[in-house]
């Protein structure tokens, strides 16, 4: 379906504007791929006498949510019960090894094509053979910021390089109509030199992009780092220079009061994953002690092979509830602020608040429709009890998103997605990872292979 003048109505508006400002029963004009006017339902139904009408009865209508760290995958399943390193070398580093680039495609139809069915507009995706990646992006619809894994040690050298991530910065930055931008990436600090971040920086502020990394998940991998260099990681990646208000580090779970203050100043931000550091037990993020820094926080998924789905509604819930037990606090992180982290701050932190995160007129339009007629959504309470936002983040699931649209076009109506045929990209997905984890075998250390009794 093309982007076309649409009047999305009868639902409550979430605007997610400075003024946190909602609308009972609303309406929301989009054309030309942007928001046009917002107003009460009846008014712009007269005014705009004629305009299709997508009916939004029983929903919210709210911004798209912003995934702010993902890696597309296809070894969902095949890569469990280890701790971070471990999992890396005996899993996920052989998977990037027997990797082809047409998996790479498959994986992230699957990766994109999920997450849109759970209300995800935009990714900030961290993968291999991006320029199939790109493709994906550009076929599905949706808004993506790339950041090649590149890698440069001894041992590494599978992965992408900072000349190749260079080239397709040349070839796809603001590609698709603008929905495609691509970053610089680094895999992480045991993959890459000093010189890495150095020449990365260097890139990033020539050609006008981001940086986005790994910050420490490990607790163990902190402490070395520490060891080997007198300094702790955020503190590492100051001195090389590739901090600044369009880097995105994604964890961050070990942070020194040091290494927050290094982040409050240089205006980088943040990628939390709670359930990814949950499942790979790395820890609880000090979430609630960045936010009071005023560090830009935006939410992520992490990929299927450590999460193990992309359903953004899921992993809101996690964020608040992780803090009130590692505070003991039931008052620290209120729903609103982790619905804003959701919308608007994962659109600030990709430096693209200005056009998305919120239903402001001129925006792009990058709009969902939740369904609150559900049993576990109910009561639905706008007046003096109003629990829209509770039970957006502590009671909504992903297959509770009805519609779904970026730029205006809609990816999904009615729960069903529009520019792909979505058992096809299951079906490429299940063959593709079939032929992947064939090959991922011979990649696997000895020391891990399973021998038999």
């Amino acid at each position: 379906m093309e982007s076309k003048t649409r009047l999305i109505a009868g639902g409550i508006v979430l605007t997610m504007n400075n003024n946190d400002d909602m609308l009972t029963d609303g309406a929301v004009l989009v054309e030309n791929g942007r928001i046009a006017d917002i107003g009460p339902s009846a008014e712009l139904l007269s005014k705009y006498a004629g305009v299709e009408v997508l009916d939004a009865a029983g929903q919210v209508i709210m911004p798209g949510l912003v995934n702010l760290h993902l890696h597309s995958g296809l070894i969902r399943g095949t890569a469990e019960d280890l701790p971070v390193f471990e999992w890396l070398h005996r899993y996920v580093d052989p998977k990037h090894r027997a990797l082809q680039q047409e998996e790479a495609y498959a994986a992230a139809r699957l990766s994109y094509a999920e997450g849109i069915k759970s209300g995800t507009t935009s990714v900030l995706d961290m993968y291999r053979h991006v320029h199939r990646c790109a493709d994906a992006a550009d076929e599905i619809g949706v808004r993506a910021v790339f950041a090649p894994y590149v890698a440069d040690r001894p041992g590494y050298d599978y992965f992408e390089t900072l000349e190749s991530n260079i080239r397709l910065i040349e070839d796809r930055n603001g590609s698709a109509q603008g929905r495609i931008h691509v970053w610089v990436g680094l895999e992480h600090l045991s993959y890459c030199t000093e010189e890495a971040y150095r020449e990365a920086a260097r890139i990033a502020e020539k050609m006008g992009t981001g940086i986005h990394t790994h910050g420490e998940e490990s607790i163990e991998m902190a402490k070395e780092v520490y060891k080997n260099y007198g300094r702790w990681p955020v503190e590492l990646f100051y001195d090389r220079g590739i901090l600044g208000p369009r880097t995105v580090l994604a964890h961050c779970v070990w942070m020194q009061e040091s290494e927050m203050e290094l982040m409050a100043k240089t205006g980088a931000a943040v990628a939390h994953c709670p359930v990814s550091n949950l499942k790979l037990a790395s820890g609880i993020a000090p979430i609630h002690e960045m936010a009071e820094r005023g560090i830009t926080i935006g939410i992520g998924t992490d990929g299927v092979k450590e999460n193990n789905n992309l359903d953004m509604m899921e992993e809101m819930k996690y964020v608040p509830l992780l803090q009130k037990v590692r505070h003991y606090d039931a008052k620290v992180m209120k729903a609103d602020k982790v619905l804003r982290m959701a919308t608007i701050d994962g659109a600030k932190a990709l430096g693209q608040d200005s056009e998305i995160g919120s239903i402001e007129l001129g925006k792009k339009a990058d709009i969902i429709t939740v369904d609150f007629r559900k049993l576990h959504l109910t009561p639905v309470l706008t007046q003096a009890y109003n629990n829209i936002v509770s039970n957006l983040v502590y009671s909504a699931q992903g297959s509770d998103v009805q519609n779904v649209m970026v730029d205006g076009k809609l990816l999904m109506k009615d729960r069903v997605l529009t520019t792909v045929d979505e058992e096809q990209v299951r079906q490429a997905g299940q063959y593709a990872a079939e032929q992947l984890l064939e090959r991922r075998e011979a990649f696997i250390p000895e020391q891990y292979k399973f021998h038999g009794v």
